[in-house]
């Protein structure tokens, strides 16, 4: 999972150019059972202001098949739609204020024995609430309360987000990232009780060009990953091409 860094936010849309991004990531964590990962991730990114807000869509794929070479064992996207009632009112009130409407779903491939293989959907969900930007000195954050409805759950969730982007040295390094935390069903133990999930992706990168970046992220996580109740710490080597 990722999220757009929302810097532009609170600037004039019209100073903003449309923002594309490629990224290849190594995982080099390990599961709960000491099992190393040790396979690619890819991610695009694409933002694309416009007079009323923003629109963001990403995908990420995970080549951890069983075949060799590896292929696709995860597929996953998110596309989310945010209108600034700072465009549609001119009270000061709404100049940072926005309502956010966003869309996720995927799938997941993964082995039963040698010989078979199983998928799933990593079940859609619909989000939608306010989103609000504030700027302290170069911190950027965005926060979201989102009320959230995912496929099969006997009741509604909901979500908070909170995402950050920090330049560092003249923008040589960026310090950005996002924490979610939602409830949902706990759909593989007991579907009538609600758990708490909290995800994060803190990165950082490094400018070597205009368009290349080279870091890291570390993806932190607790009731997220399948059949584990600890924190999980995967951290990832990566490169990025800016467009």
């Amino acid at each position: 999972m990722k999220k757009v860094i929302l810097f532009t936010a609170l600037i004039p849309l019209s100073f903003i150019i449309t923002a594309q991004n490629i990224q290849l990531h190594y995982d080099v964590g390990r599961q709960e059972d000491g099992t190393k990962r040790n396979f690619f991730v890819s991610t695009f990114e694409l933002f694309r202001p416009d007079t009323l807000g923003y629109t963001f869509l990403f995908t990420d794929f995970e080549f951890n098949s069983p075949d060799n070479p590896r292929g696709v064992s995860l597929g996953y996207f998110e596309i989310s739609r945010t209108f600034s009632l700072g465009r549609i009112s001119k009270s000061r009130l709404f100049d940072n204020l926005m309502i956010h409407a966003e869309y996720n779903d995927g799938n997941v491939i993964y082995p039963i024995s040698d010989s078979v293989i199983a998928g799933e959907n990593l079940r859609s969900c619909w989000l939608g609430g306010p989103e609000y930007g504030l700027s302290l000195g170069d911190l950027t954050l965005n926060a979201m309360f989102l009320y959230k409805y995912i496929r099969g759950s006997a009741a509604p969730d909901f979500q908070f987000t909170l995402v950050w982007f920090y330049p560092l040295f003249n923008q040589r390094i960026i310090f950005t990232g996002y924490i979610d935390i939602w409830t949902q069903d706990d759909f593989f133990n007991n579907p009538d009780n609600k758990i708490t999930v909290l995800y994060s992706e803190p990165q950082l990168w490094y400018n070597l060009t205009g368009h290349l970046y080279v870091g890291s992220e570390c993806k932190i996580s607790k009731n997220f990953v399948f059949g584990s109740r600890r924190p999980e710490f995967f951290p990832t080597l990566g490169i990025k091409w800016e467009f």
